[in-house]
């Protein structure tokens, strides 16, 4: 039993341990507040078989629901620790002979000093594992399954996923708005300037397939909680699986998907589609970014027009779509068991300065894109140690800074097992200096097809996914999001939904510092993966730790536009001491290459005279657009946002 420690993170949680003179980790200190025990393999919680609360019960894996039976306690003994459930009072135990291998795992009536109820917490590498003092045994999922209602057994401790768990503390308050029902599954969405999302489906309102020149749209309003539904058929654009950016004016550019050389744009001053002129390679599943000099790359797609050879593209106003020849797709492909179908899905873009453009994945390895005259492409190293990552998630929550979350080694099937990992990726010292990723502390949960939106206090909610990537399927649903803090580089799970977001889902921060999540599914009118509706999420930096509503901040008055390089004044309450902006975005298939945050210098003033604030001046930073701006007090609480156009001096 040789395994890596991970001291650092061990001392964080009040987990203190290190090795012994043998070089085996010694046993580290539990949490002493309730947990939930969650499996790394899984992502499934530790729970009696079929909730039942009798002695003898056999443990098994279900999808964390916040049910009482989920949470544990441990209470020091002689030699350990017991496992107490906090619903029934029942201890963590095995069945028959304590010493024998592939006994199961049950809750039993609890008795002092019994052999078989004593336990040591080991730390196994960034996870835990939980050994029976009295075999030296360690519980374990059977036979290593990921499936629901699979039972847990003591087996020898070794090295693998199936004897690693998280044992996650109580989570933060955070409140859930009940369903919203939609007349369509929003498998992709835009915030609008008014507070408003558009979102849309695909030709029909529940399936896909095949190129039918028109898309159902559906405007919701998270206030009223009311929807709003067209069928757009002017541009000829069945948009499905198509790349997204919203361009510096606020309107909403849409190219490719399953008509594969479609490009339409979506004006919200007038609510009107219009077409805009058609790629030079046909795709679907494609990455988009605006760069800092207001054009559009695109890049990948081989989900629709064919397989293989989506080089870049470069969209401008005034001329269309051109070739980057010199952006060829090749060094931006995954080893996807599903071949080049695959490969090149869904690729991870931040603009960056003069041109420039980062990517960051799903590939392992990280590249800048400089998009001026025919485009290069130049080699940024690899994403730490974290491997091929599709359907994982890229958010840029600073100045120069990328969260990477989660992500599987294939796009779906038997070998797509999610990953809990997390990086920081530091590219602000652009193209001429290193690309620094640094391992953050795992997830709580294993995602693959999850959301992750960026708040205005710096953390990052990733909401949905799934513990082993397939499309039009709930199995293996996480159903509880996760909050992941800037400060200490760590996860704390939150409230659970009642719905599963996994593939064809999507999530947008809202004008009230709120978030939505919403559908799943498109598969057909009786497919159960279906879910043609919204809920909202309200986060903790909104609630009291009584969950009741905190104050907040307001910003009483601030200018609907600027430019970069300006100082503007803002008027807000006199509790307001910071600010940030959060550019409004488009999400579909799990990537959000519009969103980032950018924290605002405060140059001067105060609350009722107003404060002057200072936009930076380079349009890689502060990528031309649409933005919330929020002011926030000491607490972290938010203001509800107001929205400010922000576009270079010369346009």
């Amino acid at each position: 039993m040789r395994w890596a420690g991970f001291v650092g993170l061990a001392l964080g949680l009040g987990l203190a341990g290190g090795l012994d003179a043998t070089g085996t980790l010694a046993a580290t200190l539990p949490p002493s507040d309730p947990i939930v025990v969650v499996s790394r393999l899984s992502s499934r919680c530790m729970v009696p078989e079929a909730g039942a609360t009798k002695a003898g019960t056999r443990m098994v894996q279900r999808i964390c629901t916040g049910a009482a039976n989920e949470t544990w306690k441990f209470v020091p003994v002689v030699n350990g620790y017991r496992l107490v459930s906090q619903a029934t009072g029942l201890c963590l135990a095995v069945a028959g002979d304590p010493k024998k291998a592939g006994n199961n795992v049950v809750q039993a009536a609890c008795v002092n000093n019994s052999v078989a109820q004593t336990w040591r917490v080991l730390t196994k590498d960034k996870w835990r594992a939980i050994q029976l003092r009295h075999s030296g045994f360690c519980i374990g999922v059977y036979n290593g399954s990921r499936s629901e209602n699979t039972k847990f057994v003591q087996t020898k401790c070794s090295s693998g996923d199936a004897q690693k768990f998280t044992l996650s503390r109580s989570t933060l308050p955070a409140l859930w708005t009940p369903k919203m029902s939609l007349p369509t599954i929003p498998v992709a969405a835009a915030n609008l300037p008014d507070g408003r999302v558009l979102a849309w489906s695909a030709y029909d309102r529940f399936n896909y397939g095949g190129a039918h020149g028109m898309t159902f749209t559906t405007v919701i309003d998270p206030v009223a909680m009311s929807a709003t539904e067209t069928l757009v058929s002017e541009t000829g654009h069945d948009m499905f699986c198509p790349g997204t950016t919203l361009l510096p004016d606020g309107r909403l550019l849409v190219n490719g998907g399953s008509n594969a050389d479609k490009t339409s744009i979506y004006d919200p001053a007038t609510g009107t589609w219009s077409s805009a002129s058609p790629m030079n390679i046909r795709r679907g599943y494609q990455g988009n970014t605006l760069t800092s000099r207001g054009e559009v790359l695109t890049l990948g797609g081989s989900w629709s027009g064919g397989r293989g050879g989506k080089h870049g593209e470069l969209w401008d106003e005034g001329g269309g779509w051109r070739k980057l020849s010199g952006v060829p797709v090749d060094p931006f492909l995954g080893p996807d068991p599903g071949g080049i179908f695959r490969a090149d899905n869904h690729i991870w873009l931040a603009a960056w300065r003069d041109g420039w453009v980062f990517h960051a994945g799903p590939s392992a390895a990280m590249h800048w894109v400089d998009t001026k005259g025919f485009g290069n492409v130049k080699d940024a190293g690899p994403r730490g140690t974290d491997p091929y990552a599709m359907n994982g998630n890229a958010i840029v929550f600073d100045v120069g800074k990328m969260l990477t979350v989660g992500g599987a080694p294939a796009y779906s099937g038997s070998t797509a097992n999610a990953t809990d990992t997390a990086y920081v990726v530091d590219f602000s010292g652009g193209p001429d200096k290193p690309v620094v990723a640094t391992r953050q502390a795992p997830m709580t949960f294993p995602r693959a097809l999850h959301n992750s939106v960026v708040l205005p206090n710096g953390e990052v909610i990733v909401i949905g996914g799934m513990n082993q990537a397939a499309g039009f399927s709930d199995r293996g649903a996480v159903l509880m999001p996760e909050l992941w803090s800037p400060v200490t580089g760590r996860f704390t799970r939150l409230a659970p939904m009642t719905t599963a977001r996994t593939y064809h889902s999507i999530a947008l921060l809202l004008l009230d510092g709120r978030v939505m999540a919403g559908g799943g599914g498109l598969c057909g009118a009786d497919c159960v993966a279906n879910h043609p509706d919204i809920e909202i999420l309200t986060p903790p930096y909104l609630l009291n730790a009584d969950g009741t509503p905190a104050p907040r901040p307001e910003l009483v008055a601030a200018p609907a536009s600027a430019l970069l390089g300006e100082t503007i004044s803002v008027v807000t309450s006199p509790d307001a001491v910071t600010f940030a902006l959060v550019r409004m975005a488009a999400a579909t298939h799990s990537v959000n290459n519009d969103q980032r945050r950018i924290p605002l210098p405060v140059a001067g003033g105060t609350a009722n005279a107003g404060f002057s604030l200072i936009i930076p001046d380079d349009p890689g930073v502060v990528l031309p657009g649409n933005y919330m701006l929020f002011a926030l007090d000491a607490a972290g609480h938010p203001s509800v946002a107001k929205v400010i156009n922000l576009r270079p001096a010369s346009t």
